[in-house]
């Protein structure tokens, strides 16, 4: 599938077509960026999206939840399209992530959609009930570090954190996210909930402070702004990511030719930042083919997954940001 990427109209067309279906799917009341998300994923996997079985999948999170739950149309897409293109898109699979969001709450987190992302990252636990516990605590040593930054978007970041085959304690974890936080930040990154989430993406992929890491994160953002590309929280995470991937920190004319096609495309041309997430995190998960089999081990999840649940759990809560807006304007 490396040959998607080069083929860059290739690429814009076939993340285009998917999203047309997203749109076409009946599944309503979903913003527009998750729409995207959805056909990235399948996009960056080389396969067409199939609209009716998404519509299945988010129908059996309506029956299984009835009327009043919390999980709002934005995080439900989102999760169906992560079971779909992962194959699990069968009726056992939503009740375990139902039952998984029953455990993090029943563990202390609140019922908010980002559980849903931790619940979702539960399934591939053998004992979610001890995960959980763990990311609880995880959660309360970061909410200690940070405690105005640090809310219920987190949940995801404790739960990675929380699968790690590691004698590491909750405090060694937790201090070795705060090297890459406090690095990251003094480099220039902002403090947001993106750069918590790049802090422990970083303390998932190497468990200990990796400082020639930092400089090459930093390197890669110098190397974007150098050619024009403003670098926003929505794109910490996968430079983090691309970092680990990509043995050199000078994009090729894949990634420049990638981004031209999409700002061409007028479809595209109505959030340059996003557009540009996009062309990342294709460009991301091309590279992370060439990945030698010990990166590809020590990896806890694979690199789409890492990207769309921090831009799906950041979309959603622009999402509903948008809509409280609204609704306070209207009311």
């Amino acid at each position: 599938m490396a040959d998607l990427v080069f083929d860059s109209g290739r690429i814009v067309s076939d993340l285009l077509e998917n999203f047309q279906q997203v749109k076409n799917s009946g599944v309503m009341g979903v913003d527009k960026r998750i729409r995207f998300l959805v056909a990235q994923l399948f996009t960056s996997e080389g396969e067409v999206f199939d609209g009716q079985a998404f519509k299945d999948v988010t129908t059996l999170f309506k029956k299984r939840l009835g009327f009043f739950n919390v999980l709002d149309g934005d995080t439900r897409a989102s999760l169906a399209g992560l079971l779909l293109v992962n194959g699990q898109n069968d009726e056992k699979t939503v009740a375990r992530v139902i039952d998984n969001y029953e455990l993090l709450v029943e563990s202390g987190f609140k019922r908010t959609n980002f559980t849903y992302f931790g619940a979702y990252l539960l399934l591939r636990s053998d004992k979610p009930r001890n995960v959980a516990d763990r990311a609880r605590d995880i959660y309360m040593a970061l909410r200690k570090q940070h405690p105005f930054l640090t809310g219920a978007e987190d949940v995801t970041s404790a739960v990675l954190m929380a699968q790690l085959d590691t004698p590491l304690s909750v405090e060694q974890l937790t201090e070795i996210n705060e090297y890459y936080f406090t690095e990251f930040n003094r480099a220039g990154f902002k403090r947001s909930d993106s750069l918590q989430f790049l802090a422990a993406t970083s303390t998932l992929i190497y468990m200990e402070r990796d400082a020639n890491h930092v400089k090459k994160v930093v390197r890669l953002a110098e190397e974007l702004e150098r050619a024009d590309v403003k670098i926003r929280p929505i794109h910490y995470v996968t430079l983090g990511i691309l970092a680990y991937v990509r043995e050199s920190t000078e994009l090729d004319a894949v990634f420049f030719d990638l981004l031209a096609a999409m700002r061409d495309e007028s479809g595209l041309r109505w959030n340059r930042e996003f557009y540009t997430a996009m062309a990342l995190s294709l460009y991301t998960e091309d590279q992370a083919r060439n990945m030698t089999q010990d990166q590809v081990e020590s990896l806890m999840v694979s690199v789409h997954i890492l990207i769309a649940i921090e831009r799906a759990a950041a979309a959603s809560a622009a999402a509903a940001a948008s809509a409280a807006a609204a609704s306070s304007g209207g009311s």
